[in-house]
């Protein structure tokens, strides 16, 4: 069911901070993306593609209107990014911050991560994500119905994904949270990082670089380790 109000404050929001070209493009993108199957589910039997714009659906959280809609990332992409790290995953969890359909979670499982996690605040979606794990009899993963500024971290070695998925309001509190874990190893993965500067001035993490095969990927480090 389509949340009117979501539509309208996204409008709105996108009107204010990039102008009448950029909103037009962007419900023109919305429309007329081909939601057929792509190689990765082809390959795989799974619904991890298109892109799903929150307004779509009904969302009871106050941060809705900070979200960004769900486009998954490539499989490469995020396994290049990960191989950056030069770590191996065994003692490692996984989390994606606004994980939709899963597709990373299945791509995590598969490079060596001790456990993976998913948070997702739209049902409809983690319901989807949470099938593509059965299809593909991932044990490993697990997806959260939760608001990512809810979401407490583990203490261990962690690797926390993020494909813009919400603006500077929510990522203040995300990083806030994740200074309050005693994570020994951190690393934040962050592909199209629009909100890169909250994380520069978080004062516990600082910047590797880019991947040479991902380039809209930025990755951290807390620097305690």
């Amino acid at each position: 069911m389509m949340d009117v109000r979501l539509l309208t404050a996204k409008i709105v929001q996108t009107l204010r901070q990039e102008g009448l070209q950029a909103m037009l493009r962007k419900c023109l993108c919305n429309s007329k993306y081909d939601r057929s199957a792509d190689d990765f589910d082809m390959k795989y039997g799974t619904d991890t593609g298109g892109i799903e714009p929150l307004w779509k659906f009904k969302i009871h959280s106050p941060n809705a209107r900070f979200g960004a809609r769900y486009e998954a990332t490539q499989e490469q992409e995020l396994a290049d990014a990960v191989d950056f790290l030069h770590e191996d995953l065994k003692t490692f969890t996984f989390i994606d911050l606004g994980c939709g359909k899963g597709r990373t979670l299945l791509v995590a499982s598969s490079l060596g991560f001790k456990e993976v996690i998913g948070v997702e605040f739209v049902p409809e979606l983690v319901e989807i994500a949470r099938t593509n794990l059965a299809t593909r009899r991932i044990a490993n993963a697990v997806v959260l119905h939760a608001d990512a500024v809810d979401f407490h971290f583990p203490n261990s070695d962690t690797v926390v994904y993020l494909y813009n998925p919400f603006s500077q309001e929510v990522l203040r509190k995300v990083v806030a949270n994740l200074k309050e874990c005693c994570s020994k190893r951190l690393y934040v993965i962050y592909k199209s990082p629009q909100c890169s500067e909250v994380v520069d001035s978080s004062g516990f993490l600082r910047c590797l670089g880019s991947p040479p095969e991902a380039r809209r990927i930025q990755i951290w480090r807390n620097v305690a380790w």
